[in-house]
């Protein structure tokens, strides 16, 4: 198969967020070797619940999307990996997306992208999920979204990790993108208690709002006339995997878009991560984390569009 994207742009996918799928690769094993219901079922029931890698390049605009792998017979197919390991060398892919299985599942059956399916570890694996199997996981799963989270089961410390990826991945970044400016205004302007109150407003069970307003820190650089960087630090408890360290939230008024930077925690203590959620509500790695002192300098950069050394 051609892999249609031609970018010469090269990524160490070393750099991207560790994932391992070890028990989802040993099922994609088992449905090649025994393509029976069972087996499909049994990956299925699996992978819904994984994240996976996703090639991706630039738009005109600057925007992340989809890479696509094409075949001999003109279909398009959206390529994704269980983990680094699968990602060829060769074609590089300028980014590379780390998203849930199930975001992969809705764009794939959205009509504009025009794709016949997902291709599984194209260059190992080489496992297909044509459309109509996707559509059917889409449909089952939507059902099954619709109830509520049953939060009375995790514990205070797991509801805690859980409300911090919330928040912190999805709740704030989309506020950012929603309301742009007024919200940019408001952060700015309410600083930390501004912060500590919409944090409180964020969580489902605000009896359990663990916080302080000092736990804060919320500073805000105009870097030009157009552009605007607030910097958010969060709480250090309940600080587990995933979760951040600090935000940066990115205004350009001449563009009338924001920009969702994140400073992550890894498994390894020594490694910090610099990530990005996009409007889509995606998460994009750009690698580690620079160290404290050059933060703002990388964040500028990618703003820029420069080059990162």
């Amino acid at each position: 198969m051609e892999n249609k994207n031609k970018e010469n742009e090269e990524i160490d996918v070393e750099m991207t967020i560790e994932i391992e799928n070890k028990e989802l690769g040993e099922l994609i094993v088992e449905y090649n070797e025994n393509k029976d219901a069972q087996n499909l079922t049994a990956l299925v029931n699996h992978i819904i619940n994984c994240r996976v890698l996703v090639p991706a390049m630039m738009n005109d605009d600057k925007s992340p999307a989809p890479a696509f792998i094409q075949n001999d017979d003109g279909e398009l197919y959206m390529p994704i990996y269980t983990s680094a390991k699968h990602i060829p060398q060769e074609p590089a892919s300028p980014l590379i997306i780390n998203m849930p299985f199930m975001a992969v599942v809705e764009m794939a059956v959205t009509p504009d992208f025009n794709v016949e399916g997902v291709f599984i570890n194209a260059f190992t694996d080489s496992l297909i999920f044509k459309l109509p199997l996707l559509q059917k996981i889409y449909n089952v799963e939507k059902d099954k979204t619709q109830g509520v989270i049953p939060l009375d089961q995790l514990t205070d410390e797991q509801y805690h990790i859980w409300s911090r990826k919330q928040v912190e991945f999805t709740l704030l970044p989309k506020k950012l993108f929603e309301e742009g400016e007024k919200f940019i205004t408001e952060l700015s302007d309410g600083k930390e208690e501004y912060m500590d109150k919409l944090y409180e407003e964020f969580y489902q069970e605000k009896r359990m709002y663990p916080y302080l307003e000092e736990e804060f820190s919320v500073m805000t650089m105009n870097i030009s006339e157009d552009i605007s960087i607030v910097r958010v630090d969060f709480p250090e408890r309940y600080m587990e995997v995933p979760s951040c360290y600090r935000v940066y939230l990115v205004w350009d008024k001449q563009k009338d878009e924001g920009k969702y930077y994140t400073i992550e925690k890894t498994m390894n203590d020594s490694i910090r991560l610099l990530g990005e959620v996009i409007p889509e509500i995606s998460h994009v790695s750009h690698g580690e984390a620079p160290n404290d002192g050059n933060e703002l300098q990388t964040i500028i950069d990618l703003v820029e569009d420069e080059v990162i050394a």
